[in-house]
């Protein structure tokens, strides 16, 4: 049978998360998180909030390093730059892809064209 999933008010979910009651009120309004409302009286279920936090999950990215890297390949081996730098513009663009950002806009026609 399945898990009964109780919903939490705004001062036990403040407690959980440890963060301000204030905090949760502004993600609230603003539909930065998963909520119900009751009335005038705003619920949580902790399941749903668990997968929230998941999504708020930074990865860093050592673009530094990255770039080092390709510096001391390019040396090594003598390729053309302006190959090695297209392709890590391109590698870096597909990585700054996720389900919350969605992809860049690296493909919409008339973009920088407003110059003109």
């Amino acid at each position: 049978m399945g898990e009964i999933s109780y919903l939490i008010n705004i001062r036990e979910l403040s407690e959980y998360l440890e963060i301000k009651e204030k905090t949760l009120y502004a993600k609230v309004a603003a539909g930065d998180i998963p909520h119900y409302k009751i009335g005038r009286l705003v619920r949580f279920k902790k399941t749903e909030i668990d997968i929230w936090v998941e999504s708020q999950k930074v990865i860093q990215v050592d673009h530094a390093g990255k770039a080092a890297d390709i510096i001391r390949s390019v040396k090594r081996t003598g390729r053309d730059v302006d190959r090695v730098v297209r392709k890590t513009i391109d590698e870096v663009r597909r990585s700054a892809y996720s389900l919350i950002h969605g992809k860049p806009d690296h493909n919409i026609k008339g973009l920088g064209k407003e110059d003109k």
